[in-house]
């Protein structure tokens, strides 16, 4: 016999299954693998002022003699703090903290 809980949790699974499944047949889902992530310092960033300006870093993390590399910002560009997705003034904000942490770390995409 089924519990009433057994019962929801069913139908909450196939209500997600009869939704989702049309969904799936109109779309097309890719896999996209980021292989030119680079993981640097926070310390060695350059931050521009609004989503419009070129972000300089050093690809490396801690001290390093690598050259600086440019970015372009756009309105397309997104930012995130612990993996939560955040706007650029809130992203500006956590990064001047993080910044300061020996242990952080940015990864840019």
């Amino acid at each position: 016999m089924m519990t009433i809980r057994q019962f929801m949790t069913a139908m909450v699974l196939a209500m997600v299954l009869v939704v989702s499944v049309p969904a799936l047949e109109q779309t097309q889902t890719q896999i996209v693998t980021v292989i030119n992530a680079i993981e640097t310092s926070p310390a060695n960033i350059i931050l521009p002022a609004n989503t419009s300006g070129m972000m300089t870093f050093r690809p490396c993390a801690g001290t390093c003699e690598k050259d600086y590399k440019r970015v372009q910002l756009s309105a397309g560009t997104t930012f995130s703090v612990n993996g939560k997705a955040v706007k650029f003034d809130e992203f500006r904000r956590n990064f001047a903290i993080i910044k300061r942490a020996e242990s952080s770390y940015a990864l840019v995409t």
